[in-house]
């Protein structure tokens, strides 16, 4: 039985190789007479149109060496004339000796003659040059030269063209040739197709149909369904198959029970875990859609998983400050380089179930790192917010209430500098100055302190216009030139100057600014090899500002941290002096009060870069 069908598909192949080698010598003898069709076309034109081109070709270089003789004294001009003379007139000869088109005789004996009279204006240019000099030489060139030069280019072309017409008219009854050759074939494929037809449609029924049916059962297989069986009979191949076919659906159907058991204890233990987690969890896909909440985010934001699983996030929760969070996450992971952390805080409920949340959203990424969507956390954040705010109280009331004894402690102390009310020796001058050095740090605090406390209560206005980002850069960075020159540093400005102006208060972004460089440049290396860039991009509606510096880094785990109020870095352990710690902190509330965001990618021991955003004036 199995013989059965390899005769079946041996018959098949035997009268497809009967119809091949047919429709093949008819082909073959078509083609030889298309191909002597073609041998009659290039011998009767192709020699007259090659000859054509080299005459072209040598009459362009003599004009060339005209050229060349009129403007400079390099006597090898006339030999490059005389070698291309020799091929125009070999060219010229094999064109005479094969005239094959009626006109083409006349042709060529006006373009013999007018290149005597050619060959003769030049042996009067080598004279007129030689006696009048190189201006008679050029007039006499485009007046007499040229003309002529230009008619024999003319005739040249009408010679090519007239065999080239001759070469498509031949080429035309060559088609002729072709169309009936094909004619033949086709009627020949027709006849033993036809043939052939009737003689398989039996067998192929026979052996195909089978096959279309395992088919259809494979996709169904496919799409979930182990239920499918084959009813083929027979113990040839397409049997064989059939068995073995309906064995492994059988095996499908065992694993697939034990597989969906797994799964499922698999999906209950992530769901508990998930669960337990005392903050907030949504997950979305690539398009929005909720995937997953668990119960901390369900209580606060007052919605149910089972509800809202696969609709669209703003459909449920109507917060554009968080979507907008969660686009921002899956648009700079596209961008590794200038991914930051951000956040956002936001407050539900009212009066004394009132609650607030710190909301981040980070990109979910797959085995190939391709993005799956975005996890948003929700961290409940009221008893920090509490303290916080206590906090900033006591801040805010204690640096009211320094300013009175510190502006009496300046006035004592400048009085007693000035010496008004008594000479003072060096030691005390000296106690007296530091007492007024210590004055001066701590007003500047107190003065940090009341900024900020203002920028977190809104009550600090923002002179918010259109300015010229390279003017506020300038204006930043230029008191540190000196100061980066004195440790043999380079401070590199890199902003281009088709740049659309900056909403924003020019004297508040350029604090920042200053902030950020001066910090750079207490810490980066003095011994020469110091290096600070500020450069800005520009994208679709918003510049990029980054300052960049060779310093020693900032650790992970203080990156985070350094944008909080009264953090300070250490270099070896010991802080840097002259800052307050909040200088990171008030540019934070700066840039974030003109809508931006700012914040720092930096590896220990290869330097820290500082970003920030701000909106394109439109």
């Amino acid at each position: 039985m199995k013989r059965t069908l390899r005769a079946k598909l041996m018959a098949i192949f035997i009268l497809l190789l009967v119809i091949f080698i047919i429709n093949n010598v008819w082909a073959v003898l078509n083609f030889n007479s298309l191909t002597n069709s073609i041998e009659g076309i290039m011998e009767d034109n192709y020699q007259s149109v090659v000859s054509a081109q080299n005459m072209t070709n040598s009459i362009e270089r003599q004009d060339s060496a005209q050229l060349s003789f009129i403007f400079t004294q390099n006597e090898g001009t006339s030999n490059s004339f005389q070698r291309n003379q020799i091929e125009f007139i070999k060219a010229l000869t094999r064109a005479e000796e094969n005239v094959t088109e009626p006109g083409e005789a006349e042709l060529l004996g006006l373009i013999n003659e007018n290149y005597s009279q050619y060959i003769n204006l030049f042996q009067r240019l080598v004279e007129v040059k030689s006696l009048e000099g190189n201006i008679e030489a050029h007039e006499f060139y485009y007046n007499e030269v040229f003309p002529l030069f230009e008619t024999i280019k003319e005739e040249l072309r009408d010679l090519q063209i007239l065999n080239q017409e001759a070469m498509l008219t031949l080429r035309d009854r060559a088609g002729q040739t072709a169309m009936t050759a094909s004619y033949r074939a086709v009627i020949i494929a027709i006849i033993t197709v036809l043939g052939g037809l009737v003689i398989s449609f039996y067998l192929i029924n026979k052996t195909i149909t089978p096959v279309y049916g395992l088919v259809d059962k494979i996709r169904k297989i496919s799409e979930g369904d182990y239920s499918q069986q084959l009813d083929v009979s027979g113990n040839d191949e397409i049997g064989v198959l059939a068995k073995e076919f309906n064995y492994m659906t059988e095996q499908l159907k065992e694993y697939e029970k034990l597989n969906v058991q797994k799964l499922m204890d698999e999906k209950h233990k992530a769901d508990s875990i998930v669960n337990s987690i005392s903050d907030g969890i949504i997950v979305t896909d690539k398009n929005k859609k909720i995937s997953l909440i668990n119960r901390a985010a369900e209580r606060a934001f007052e919605i149910r998983q089972s509800e809202n699983i696969g609709k669209h996030f703003l459909e449920v929760i109507n917060n554009d400050e968080v979507f907008k969070l969660i686009e921002t996450a899956s648009k700079t992971d596209l961008d590794k380089d200038l991914a930051y952390k951000e956040y956002v805080d936001i407050t539900l409920g009212k009066d004394e179930n009132q609650k607030h949340y710190r909301v981040e959203a980070r990109t979910i990424h797959g085995v190939d790192d391709e993005s799956l969507g975005e996890v948003t956390l929700v961290q409940d954040i009221t008893k920090l917010k509490e303290i916080d705010q206590l906090k900033s109280q006591f801040v805010s009331t204690a640096a009211h209430e320094f300013r009175t004894p510190l502006t009496s402690i300046s006035m004592g102390a400048g009085l007693l500098l000035e010496q008004q009310i008594g000479q003072l020796n060096d030691d005390q001058l000296e106690l007296v100055s530091a007492i007024k050095e210590d004055e001066e740090r701590l007003t500047a605090l107190v003065s940090d302190l009341l900024d900020i406390s203002r920028m977190e209560s809104g009550k600090i206005e923002m002179d918010i216009e259109e300015h010229d980002i390279k003017e506020i850069v300038m204006h930043a960075v230029s008191p540190f030139k000196s100061q980066v020159e004195k440790i043999n540093g380079e401070l590199i400005v890199d902003i281009p100057d088709d740049l659309l102006k900056v909403k924003a208060d020019f004297n508040k972004i350029s604090w920042v600014l200053s902030n950020i460089v001066g910090n750079a440049v207490r810490y980066i290396p003095e011994d020469g090899s110091g290096k600070i860039e500020v450069a800005v991009k520009q994208s679709a509606n918003q510049f990029l500002f980054s300052i960049r510096d060779n310093g020693k880094g900032i650790p992970e785990e203080f990156q985070d941290r350094i944008f909080e109020k009264f953090v300070q870095l250490k270099s070896d352990g010991v802080a840097k002096t002259g800052s307050s710690g909040l200088g990171l902190s008030i540019s934070k509330e700066i840039v974030h009060a003109h809508n931006g965001r700012i914040w720092v990618k930096s590896k220990v021991g290869e330097g820290s870069v500082f970003y920030f955003t701000l909106k394109v004036a439109r």
